[in-house]
């Protein structure tokens, strides 16, 4: 039997995909045929238009991606961008980033919180999410790690997950205070990192006895298992 081929769409950070653009790490699953895909027309969405733009794009990919033979898509993206419109066209099995991982959270807990990279400006692309995947009732709050200035410039996105990739200290300690007070404040609420680029904290916020999702990879294993069943 062959491997099962799942298409994702976008690296999940800013590292270009080329043909020898690494998998990264979370979508490394056995018995899974992993594709990077670019997103054609896709830009980092600063505002609420430009996600528009990104609904499109990915759309787009996604049809094409199942046009070529893949036997599911993957989103990578907390956005999601352009989910459910796939999920209406195509006849395999389709999820993101966002709300894969959100449902993964509450496999093992009431309700969820966002601990996020991005700025309060950026709010907008989690209600999005939230309200497209009908999972707004259980998100207790969406903590922001970065204020409206890192949207100065158009490299300051890319700039800024490129310092989260490498895990600079100083980000490591305030995503550390900010997830210790999320605990403090919401018990029984799961900690949900709010970027794919976050997956190289993950494994350093747990070495400090910190619970976090890392949406990549738990929104990955939600499709995976969608495929397997």
């Amino acid at each position: 039997m062959s491997a099962t081929r799942i298409a994702v769409l976008g690296s999940g950070d800013a590292t270009p995909i080329l043909d020898d653009t690494t998998v990264p790490v979370p979508l490394q699953v056995s018995g899974i045929d992993t594709t990077l895909l670019p997103v054609p027309g896709a830009s980092f969405p600063l505002t609420p238009d430009d996600r528009l733009i990104c609904e499109q794009a990915y759309l787009a990919a996604g049809i094409e991606a199942a046009d070529a033979g893949a036997d599911a898509v993957y989103i990578n993206t907390v956005g999601d961008y352009g989910l459910n419109a796939l999920n209406q066209v195509l006849s395999i099995p389709a999820m993101g980033a966002g709300s894969g991982a959100l449902q993964y959270a509450l496999t093992s807990a009431s309700r969820f919180s966002i601990v996020t990279l991005w700025p309060p400006a950026m709010r907008f692309i989690y209600d999005a999410m939230l309200a497209d995947s009908n999972l707004a009732q259980y998100c207790d709050e969406i903590v922001h790690l970065s204020d409206d200035t890192l949207l100065a410039t158009s490299s300051g996105p890319l700039e800024a997950m490129a310092t989260v990739q490498a895990c600079g200290i100083t980000t490591l300690d305030k995503i550390t205070d900010a997830i210790q007070r999320v605990n403090a404040r919401h018990s029984d609420s799961a900690v949900v990192l709010g970027c794919t680029c976050m997956y190289p904290i993950a494994p350093r916020l747990r070495e400090r006895d910190l619970s976090v999702i890392e949406p990549m990879g738990a929104g990955y294993r939600q499709l995976v298992d969608a495929t397997r069943h």
